[in-house]
């Protein structure tokens, strides 16, 4: 089973454009206060929506990552 899930900002908090579907790896246990996503980006849990199923707009830089979360890039969430 893997613990890789779609994460991407909640309605109204970014635009729908910056409302990619980004991948990230799920926690064992609990929910992290912040998202990294495979390709750098923070999305802090409060304003994130997160699903097991794909959904949205995917990420072409998390789609294309090797192997799984990235460094957290500048400027990012």
């Amino acid at each position: 089973m893997t613990r890789t899930v779609v994460v991407r900002f909640a309605f109204g908090i970014v635009s729908e454009a910056s409302r990619q579907a980004h991948l990230a790896v799920a926690p064992e246990a609990g929910i992290p206060e912040r998202w990294l996503t495979y390709c750098g980006v923070e999305i802090p849990a409060n304003v994130a929506e997160v699903s097991a199923q794909p959904s949205g707009m995917p990420c072409m830089g998390c789609l294309s990552a090797p192997g799984g979360p990235a460094r957290p890039r500048l400027g990012s969430g």
